[in-house]
């Protein structure tokens, strides 16, 4: 009695074999396929917080006066917008709430807005924040004249903040004897920081003529959160 032939053995693995190169398991990912660029998408690249670089990553530190001058003006920033929410909120809770309701409320939020737009007047000039018309920097850039151009732009920006400066010593005078409406504030207080505010950027700019030839500091929305 002889043995049955056993016949063609069983190939191992029955279906397909997975392609060669990708380095993954079932239901997951390949490397490979992470790194298809998006030509055929017809959605665009979109930039965020982590496909971008850090701002003003790898610039120098600013000097210790700007860092101590801006970080007094953050902090003040800060305290004006606490009161417009205050003052804001406030006055909605008034509408509800009568018997709790009060008149200063919409006056406080009003001039803590004024005074917020006045007092980080240094900090935008110095990195930048304000609105620029950008003319003939890209016609001038990596040239010397890009750095001569830079200089005289801040020269004309510490003489305009020192004269803006000036006016608003004369207002503080002039306004002081003025009260407002509901809570009976003197008006010249609003041009103390408006004082303060071109004084700063005066100071920011005029630190601006001996770094002209070194990458400019951006605004960075990061560096004013608390």
């Amino acid at each position: 009695m002889t043995d049955k032939d056993p016949g063609a053995e069983p190939e191992e693995g029955n279906g397909a074999e997975p392609e060669k190169g990708t380095g993954a398991e079932p239901g997951e990912v390949s490397d490979d396929t992470r790194s298809i660029p998006l030509r055929d998408s017809i959605f665009p690249q979109t930039n965020t917080f982590f496909t971008t670089p850090k701002f003003n990553q790898g610039l120098p530190p600013d000097p210790l006066v700007i860092r101590v001058l801006s970080a007094i003006e953050i902090t003040i920033a800060v305290t004006l917008f606490a009161g417009i929410i205050f003052g804001v909120m406030y006055q909605v809770l008034g509408r509800y709430f009568p018997s709790v309701s009060w008149v200063g409320a919409g006056e406080l939020a009003l001039l803590s807005m004024i005074a917020l737009t006045f007092i980080t007047t240094g900090y935008l000039v110095g990195r930048n924040g304000h609105i620029v018309l950008e003319i003939f920097d890209e016609m001038l850039a990596g040239t010397r004249l890009f750095i001569a151009l830079r200089v005289i732009s801040a020269v004309i920006m510490v003489l305009t903040s020192i004269a803006l400066a000036y006016e608003a010593w004369v207002k503080i005078e002039t306004e002081w004897g003025r009260l407002s409406a509901a809570m009976h504030l003197p008006l010249g207080v609003i041009y103390i920081f408006a004082l303060v505010g071109f004084l700063s950027a005066a100071v920011h700019s005029s630190f601006k003529i001996p770094y002209a030839n070194r990458p400019e500091r951006k605004l960075d929305i990061g560096e004013m959160e608390g």
